[in-house]
């Protein structure tokens, strides 16, 4: 089933890609609300997932914390993915007319992420991973189906005579540019209805690249995080007038991690930065700046079918939800020498956190 396609939103974003050695620490507040209303006769069940947030990724490189939440936050639990997530301390029961709201305030620090020097000559090959790494990140799932016959055909066409794995990362990235066109939706798309219809937004095009990297056994999974930006500015209702979306200076946003040897894990971003040199989207990927945070990693769960349940759900109920999510600059960075890229993309759209993030039933 297709879902109906948001128009694009043009936002104005201005990345930093040469960024000199001493400039601020970039820190922000980040501020989540959430208001669910029941215009219904009946009481509606919500599920813990339907509530919960993300507590982020905690790494040498970003320290993020919750200053206050209003009401209290229940006890921390993990996703199948490993993801760390809390849920604040609402009834789940929503009676006839009654509405319940709770407001989370993060607090960021993100710092800059040395970029590892690539030099294709250096590059390793698939032997070269270590055996751990590819059973963890290569498995086939409902999203990520590496044993897709049509995607695993085109892959093994674009990359059968490249001896490295960085060769084969280029040649996708390639492939991806020139074939697929950027689109929003309201919830993630499968990675065959992306191949097939050759449109779909960041993560999207994210899923298909990891897909195709997979069907190869190269490890990679999906991470997901904010963005901010002062340009950024989003209001739009969708899931037929049940989710009312307001962002500010903020937007959510998705990428891929591969394992390349010698190098480790990298970023690779195909729609926050494009450029016409496939190596450069390796290189210089945007996620190695500050204002990028990451929230969460999709190694094996159900991302886009949970997704496009949760969207069913709320639309067959009485719920409406309003999310609100807006961000201040505590420091302000400074960005000496840099090169300024000005691109239009579109950053949130139905990239909420109630919905894009926390829907995982864990089998429940």
């Amino acid at each position: 089933m297709r879902t109906r396609r948001l128009a694009p939103l043009l936002i104005i974003l201005v990345i930093f890609t040469q960024i000199a050695p001493a400039y601020a620490v970039p820190q922000y507040r980040f501020t989540m609300n959430f208001t669910f209303e029941n215009r219904g006769s009946e009481p509606v069940a919500l599920n813990r997932e339907d509530v919960a947030i993300p507590l982020f990724l905690q790494n040498q490189w970003q320290v993020v914390n919750i200053t206050s939440a209003s009401p209290p936050l229940g006890p921390e639990y993990s996703d199948e993915d490993g993801n760390r997530m809390v849920a604040p301390s609402i009834p789940l029961i929503v009676p006839p007319g009654a509405k319940y709201s709770y407001t989370v305030v993060y607090e960021m620090e993100s710092r800059d992420k040395p970029k590892p020097q690539i030099d294709p000559s250096k590059a390793g090959s698939p032997s070269d991973i270590p055996p751990d790494i590819i059973t963890d990140y290569t498995s086939s799932s409902n999203t990520f189906p590496a044993n897709d016959p049509k995607i695993a055909e085109v892959t093994a066409s674009l990359t059968g005579n490249e001896p490295s794995v960085l060769r084969k990362v280029i040649r996708l990235i390639k492939w991806l540019n020139a074939n697929i066109t950027y689109d929003n939706y309201e919830v993630p798309r499968f990675a065959e209805e992306t191949f097939e219809e050759r449109k779909g937004d960041c993560d999207d095009q994210s899923i298909l690249l990891i897909a195709m990297l997979r069907s190869m056994d190269i490890p990679s999974y999906l991470e997901v995080g904010v963005v901010f930006n002062k340009g950024i500015e989003n209001k739009d209702t969708v899931w037929d007038g049940h989710l009312r979306i307001d962002e500010t200076a903020v937007g959510w946003h998705g990428w891929v991690m591969v394992y390349v040897p010698p190098w480790g894990w990298l970023p690779v971003d195909l729609t926050l930065i494009k450029t016409q040199d496939p190596l450069e989207a390796v290189r210089n990927a945007p996620e190695y700046g500050g204002n990028l945070v990451t929230s969460y990693k999709v190694v094996n769960q159900d991302y886009v079918g949970n997704g496009r349940a949760s969207r069913q759900r709320i639309i067959d109920s009485t719920i409406y939800v309003s999310s609100v999510n807006s961000a201040a600059y505590l420091t302000e960075p400074s960005w000496p020498n840099s090169t300024v890229l000005v691109l239009a993309a579109a950053l949130g759209g139905a990239a909420v956190a109630m919905f894009y993030i926390a829907k995982r039933r864990r089998g429940q």
